[in-house]
């Protein structure tokens, strides 16, 4: 018996149909509608470039930050103050 491999289709010159609005439309990865906050670019760099380094920064519920490494921990009140300790640390240079 030889077993004949296709496309699924029922004719030989059929083709699938391309559904052009259908793929629109579904899109759920479309960044016009906000699906949660995002980070501002200066506070996700300076979060990345903390990290690197070997810090871990936990997020507040005020938009304040505890910075963690060796059991240490450091509270910034704000992105100005979390700046400023990254900088007294060297990770920024601004």
């Amino acid at each position: 018996m030889i077993h004949i491999r296709g496309n699924g289709l029922t004719a030989i010159n059929s083709q699938p149909v391309k559904n052009y609005a259908l793929n629109n439309t579904l899109n759920t990865n479309d960044l016009d509608y906000p699906t949660g906050k995002r980070l501002r670019k200066e506070e996700a760099t300076l979060l990345a470039r903390l990290a690197l380094t070997g810090h871990v920064v936990h997020r507040g519920r005020c938009s304040d930050y505890t910075v963690c490494k060796y059991g240490y921990a450091q509270y910034c009140q704000d992105l100005i103050e979390l700046h400023a300790f990254a900088a007294r640390l060297g990770v920024c240079h601004e």
